[in-house]
């Protein structure tokens, strides 16, 4: 065991650290702030649409020309696989909890919603790139340009625990949210959310693997240094 001095210099380490995490953690947040302040000005106010046409809706007035549909007119909803077989590696397994660790294989490569099928049913999530998901999350397929970014605040908003079909578990299936009516906007105006929005996603992923890097450093510092086999005094964060 290190003597106390040593002790006192490792948890200044690993607090700077946790920190720095921290920090990242709150841009994030204030990026991802500033994509949903997009989305309500878009969506929900119809700001940029005030000057045109509004026509009723089953969902309250919408600009004239924009539809009502369902969920699945712009999503295929997919079940995850199990994952207990897989070995480890680079890419993240998610749960309806969240991420829950890293394996050799992809299901799936691309923007994708995610949704609990059991447990937290609203914690919804926003991924690109390789994943898998296991049994418990559902992810998605967009079937437009535009559509993860756009359905993902739509169901983040949303109380899918109010749409629970379980007893004893919190569950969801694909036939309550494939039904779920939505607002369907012109595919240029999705894909113009898209293009202005696309900004604050990438930095957040950006942002997402500083932080994956510094907790794996975090957590490879704390056997070495309590070992001494790094001196403390040696490392800077």
């Amino acid at each position: 065991v290190p003597a106390q001095n040593e002790q006192s210099r490792i948890v200044s380490v690993l607090s700077a650290l946790d920190e720095k995490i921290e920090n990242i953690s709150k841009i994030n947040h204030n990026l991802e702030e500033q994509a949903k302040a997009i989305f309500k000005s878009w969506f929900i106010d119809f700001e940029p649409f005030r000057d045109g046409e509004f026509v009723d809706s089953e969902l309250g007035q919408i600009p004239a020309g924009w539809q009502v549909g369902t969920l699945k007119d712009m999503l295929e909803v997919r079940y995850g696989k199990e994952h207990k077989k897989l070995a480890d590696g680079a890419i993240p397994v998610y749960g309806s909890g969240g991420l829950m660790r890293h394996v050799e294989k992809a299901l799936y490569n691309g923007e994708s919603v995610l949704i609990p099928r059991k447990g937290t049913l609203n914690n919804v999530m926003r991924v690109t790139g390789e994943f898998w998901t296991v049994d418990t999350m559902f992810y998605s397929v967009p079937r437009k340009t535009g559509a993860a970014k756009y359905l993902y605040h739509i169901l983040s908003k949303l109380d899918l625990t109010s749409m629970n079909s379980g007893s004893a578990v919190p569950s969801m299936t694909t036939d309550i949210l494939n039904a779920i009516k939505i607002i369907l906007p012109p595919d240029k105006v999705l894909k113009d959310f898209d293009y202005l929005t696309s900004f604050f996603w990438e930095s957040i992923e950006t942002k997402k693997m500083e932080m994956q890097k510094l907790a794996q450093l975090r957590d490879a510092l704390l056997p070495e240094l309590m070992s001494g086999e790094i001196d403390v005094s040696k490392v800077q964060v």
